[in-house]
């Protein structure tokens, strides 16, 4: 995938900013991004070339370089007229979003059969590695969580509904990092389900759980775009290649999702994986 090297904004960051005034501070600083704590919710700031957050904008590298070294966790910023301004020791630096192009990374919806999707290339190589990705996770695995995460695939479980609100609980905020493995799994897991259906039962029972169980901020802000439908960019390009029929082309590009972050991309495509197989049995099912 191309990267776009101009300065973007996510749709989503325009619906998180819609009230014309807020306030907030600067919450984590790292070596090529930063994200600063509104009310509402996250605001990423990576450079152009990166990959766009679905809470996020790119902005120039020069830029960036230019916040980061003048910038502390704690700064206050304040979202007015369409642009951040950031309050730093020396001075205010000013992020004109207003006049950066908004790229819509909204969840499609993909028309595909359950014969179309079992004979679908994406579909296929997800199978083949699934056992690969199974045990490269970076989820800490016990009896209970290999037995909840094999009923995410099995839509006609008895008691379904208790079933998936237990998994769901027992990966909220499981494992360590900024994105938690068990978050990564289920963010992975409900895209899945939402490029084919319309999950809303499963919707409800994740957003429930996030009420109620604590993970990462930068989880949470995941989570709160998902359940705005509103994925990372280079995972909605996922969702492109099943439109793909360059076996080698889709398989080299769910090799480069599998090295995003430490083990968030391998989880992110477990949790996917997992999300096609209950498509496809819930598809089946309908059939007989």
């Amino acid at each position: 995938m191309i990267r776009n090297q101009r300065e973007t904004k996510s749709n989503f960051l325009s619906f998180l900013l819609q009230e014309p005034l807020q306030l907030g501070k600067v919450h984590t600083i790292f070596g090529n991004s930063l994200n600063i704590k509104f009310p509402v919710g996250l605001v990423h700031i990576g450079q152009t070339g990166m990959v766009l957050s679905p809470f996020g904008c790119l902005i120039e590298p020069k830029d960036f370089q230019r916040i980061r070294a003048l910038s502390q966790p704690g700064d206050i910023v304040r979202f007015k007229q369409g642009q951040l301004l950031l309050y730093t020791q020396d001075e205010v630096i000013k992020i004109a979003l207003n006049q950066f192009e908004v790229i819509d990374l909204t969840i499609p919806k993909i028309g595909l059969s359950a014969q179309d999707l079992k004979g679908n290339l994406v579909y296929h190589l997800l199978e083949e590695a699934f056992f690969s990705l199974s045990i490269e996770t970076g989820l800490p695995l016990n009896e209970t969580i290999k037995e909840g995460l094999q009923s995410l695939s099995e839509p006609h479980m008895k008691d379904k509904k208790l079933t998936d609100e237990k998994i769901i609980r027992l990966l909220i905020g499981r494992g360590i990092g900024l994105t938690p493995s068990g978050d990564d799994i289920l963010i992975g897991y409900t895209f899945a389900r939402l490029l084919f259906q319309k999950a809303n039962s499963w919707q409800l029972r994740l957003s429930g759980a996030l009420q109620e169980i604590k993970t990462t901020a930068i989880s949470e802000a995941y989570f709160n775009a998902l359940l705005h439908s509103s994925i990372n960019e280079n995972f909605l390009h996922l969702a492109q290649l099943f439109y793909e029929q360059d076996r080698k082309k889709i398989s080299n590009e769910l090799q480069k999702l599998k090295q995003f972050g430490h083990t968030s991309g391998t989880d992110t495509l477990y949790g996917f994986a997992l999300g096609l197989r209950y498509i496809q049995k819930e598809w089946e099912d309908r059939r007989c």
